[in-house]
């Protein structure tokens, strides 16, 4: 999931700040439309706006004027006489105009808006954006996309699309605008108070149990603990997988004795347009810690899908299909390291397939949700797919390409996965409350309090409440992002938390929680 916001989804991987910019350029617009003087612009390019029976207009060469140099046109003065902004809300406006969604090619931006998702986007931006005749000219919103992404440098901007309208007017209908800038902050303001209740939970948690000074010498020593193992990297041919899966496995020092029933297993799987590398400092470390770790790669929905889909190789975000054959590429991998749980010349290093664990962020914890029984819910997704509005919750345009899948019938669990670690995943719609609610092995559940592409209320604080298995953990990390945890992508210039916190973070929860299941203590590594 993470590429289809990092490499397609513009709008969406706009952090906080930039959605409330183009949210408060909409709003704008609209106080706007309610004061304008009587007497039109005569403009070559001009912007009509409609609220109920009022209609005005404004020059597109006055807003450039405007953006470019922060000083009002003699027009847009007369009619913030009226307004009265603020010189602080009149720079927010301006910042609205000019504020880049994303370094995009326009033939990236093409490329997707000629998708199924892309398509529903803009089917919802003609609803604010239309003719003069007040027509929802889906065309022409498409090639003003694609014209100003094309003519700009830097990422494309509100301006750049209104510049690039190819007809003589652009017609707003703010009706229907402040009906998709209320659905936003609605959603923001649902969010905000969602983390401020489990951290305020959480708060009173820890004060009504608070750590002893041992057990937290002890949390202390667990995560700054040294690498009892190094490790060994190797490959492993899957038959029914395109690419081998790459294995991290402890290798024992002279004298060192393996767990009698051998090392537990991880699987890991990444995220929409990642790789199998894109967690290797994880793996190194939980390999590094006695767990042998095999990272593999989802062929239809990795690096390489997207660039297909960039370059017009492919007319899908994501195959059909995808969504049956990841979990199923999971299965085929254990049943490969299960042929060789005793050792083999192929692969040395024991394994005890009875203590598997599976790791996966956002479309990888789809992945690892249905593998832990969580079965697609028919009746959430006819409810809520397509989309209705201009949803903030951009997963959803992920999820509900699964919808024609729903009345399948198949079941992915997979019966030898006994935990789940998930970090900013998707499936609120695609497994709804019933669809949780059938998982009954332990789940570590993680939200990044800024993640814009599977925000953290609709995608893991609502469905953790879902869930009924007596082990069930939800972990936030404040003002982290969608992809704050994945390891070879720069992170965002909005400061974010490292990776490297996870390496004790996952062995802590390891701990009180699979401890015991992974390393009995017959068989402590």
């Amino acid at each position: 999931m993470a590429a289809l916001a990092n490499g397609l989804l513009a709008y969406s991987k706009a952090r906080f700040g930039q959605a409330r910019l183009w949210h408060y350029g909409l709003l704008a617009f609209a106080s706007v439309a309610t004061v304008l003087a009587a007497t039109p612009l005569q403009a070559a390019e001009e912007i009509l706006i409609s609220y109920g029976i009022l209609e005005r207009t404004i020059a597109i060469a006055d807003l450039e004027h405007f953006a470019e140099t922060g000083q009002l046109t003699p027009q847009l003065r007369a009619y913030n006489e009226r307004l009265q902004f603020s010189q602080e809300q009149l720079e927010q406006i301006r910042q609205a105009l000019v504020t880049p969604a994303e370094t995009l090619s326009h033939v990236a931006i093409a490329q997707f808006l000629y998708t199924e998702q892309g398509e529903l986007l803009l089917n919802e931006l003609t609803r604010v954006v239309r003719t003069p005749a007040r027509q929802g000219d889906f065309s022409a919103l498409r090639a003003a996309l694609i014209l100003g992404a094309a003519r700009a440098e830097g990422g494309v901007t509100l301006l750049d699309v209104l510049r690039a309208y190819p007809i003589e007017a652009i017609r707003l209908e703010l009706g229907e605008g402040f009906v998709i800038a209320q659905e936003i902050n609605r959603a923001i303001l649902q969010s905000e108070r969602a983390v401020a209740l489990v951290q305020d939970l959480s708060t009173q948690e820890a004060n009504a149990a608070p750590l002893t000074p041992e057990a937290y010498s002890a949390l202390l020593q667990l995560i700054q603990q040294q690498r009892r193992y190094q490790v060994n990297q190797a490959t492993l041919v899957v038959p029914g997988l395109s690419r081998p899966a790459e294995l991290y496995l402890p290798r024992l020092a002279p004298g060192q004795s393996p767990p009698p029933l051998g090392f537990p297993v991880v699987i890991i799987s990444h995220g929409l347009g990642g790789t199998s590398g894109s967690y290797t400092y994880l793996a190194n470390y939980l390999a590094s810690g006695g767990i042998a770790v095999a990272a593999i790669e989802h062929a239809g929905s990795n690096d390489q899908q997207l660039l297909a889909l960039l370059e017009g190789r492919a007319d899908q975000v994501v195959p059909d299909e995808e969504f049956f054959r990841r979990p199923q590429e999971v299965s085929l991998t254990l049943n490969a390291l299960g042929r060789h749980r005793t050792g083999t010349t192929n692969l040395s290093t024991r394994l005890d397939m009875t203590r598997i664990g599976v790791i996966g962020q956002s479309f990888g914890g789809y992945t690892a949700l249905a593998l832990a029984g969580a079965a697609f819910d028919p009746a959430s997704l006819a409810q809520n797919c397509p989309p209705i509005g201009l949803t903030f919750n951009p997963s959803l345009l992920l999820q509900c390409q699964a919808a024609p899948l729903a009345d399948s019938g198949q079941r992915l669990v997979d019966t030898r996965v006994g935990a789940i670690f998930i970090m900013n995943p998707i499936g609120s719609v695609l497994f709804g409350e019933s669809g949780y609610g059938q998982i009954q092995i332990p789940v570590m559940m993680v939200g990044s309090t800024a993640d814009t592409i599977a925000p953290v209320f609709p995608e893991q604080i609502r469905p953790f409440t879902w869930l009924t298995t007596p082990e069930r953990y939800l972990l936030l990390l404040n003002q982290g992002t969608h992809f704050s945890v994945v390891g070879d992508v720069a992170l965002p210039e909005q400061p974010s938390p490292s990776p490297r916190p996870w390496w004790g973070l996952g062995l802590t929860w390891l701990s009180p929680t699979c401890r015991c299941w992974l390393w009995p203590t017959s068989s402590s590594p």
